[in-house]
């Protein structure tokens, strides 16, 4: 039967209308099983490098444990092999569990187990100071010996009512090289400060020496 023209085109919009709900009725459909199944598997994933995270730092606690039982002055063994056997159990369940896809509140008892064993081997050891050593005594310091002036005394001069003592440098042979000096002129670092009677006194920084005149005339 022939319907009129504006009954027909309502029944054809409504037959569009219907079918594009049932398409995108379908495609969220699709969508959501789809997200569903990508989450499932990034939850799956996910839990399975945690997993894998928690046997690495299980088996590098156990080699530390294993090798603190080798060093001296350990924790008691007992508590050592209470923790082995339950690190061994932990990973047995921890295997058993993976077809399962364990989630994260699974891991979370492992996980505190995990942080207490590194709390344990953390903790420094009480170590016995070491026992200070004497220290040796410095050797007292020598005394230097006195040195004495490169020089002898030969006698005094008395010239222009100046008075002049005559001295002979060591290792001078001849009366050429003998020398006269007056009191505040030096030789050989050696002052004279003073010719008094038949003495000459010399000095030299803090050191003073008080050296003897031969006796001799004074030549006027």
């Amino acid at each position: 039967m022939t319907m009129p023209g504006p009954e027909r085109r309502a029944t054809l919009m409504r037959v569009a209308a219907a079918t594009w709900l049932l398409l995108i009725s379908a495609a969220v459909v699709i969508d959501h099983v789809a997200l569903s199944r990508l989450a499932e598997q990034l939850e799956t994933r996910a839990a399975a490098l945690r997993v894998d995270g928690v046997e690495q730092r299980l088996a590098e606690l156990a080699q530390q444990i294993e090798l603190s039982r080798q060093e001296p002055n350990a924790l008691p063994k007992a508590r050592y092999e209470s923790d082995r056997l339950a690190l061994e159990q932990r990973l047995t369940a921890i295997e058993q569990a993976l077809d399962s896809h364990p989630s994260a509140e699974h891991l979370l008892p492992l996980q505190a187990r995990v942080e207490q064993l590194e709390a344990k081997l953390a903790a420094p050891r009480p170590s016995t100071p070491p026992t200070p050593r004497p220290r040796p005594s410095a050797p007292a310091a020598a005394r230097p010996a006195p040195t004495e002036p490169p020089f002898r005394i030969v006698g005094v001069e008395l010239r222009a009512d100046e008075l002049f003592l005559s001295i002979l440098p060591a290792g001078a042979a001849t009366v050429s090289q003998v020398r006269l000096l007056r009191p505040s002129e030096a030789e050989a670092g050696w002052r004279l400060d003073a010719i008094d009677g038949a003495t000459a006194l010399f000095r030299r920084g803090d050191e003073t020496r008080r050296l003897a005149i031969p006796g001799r005339q004074v030549s006027l």
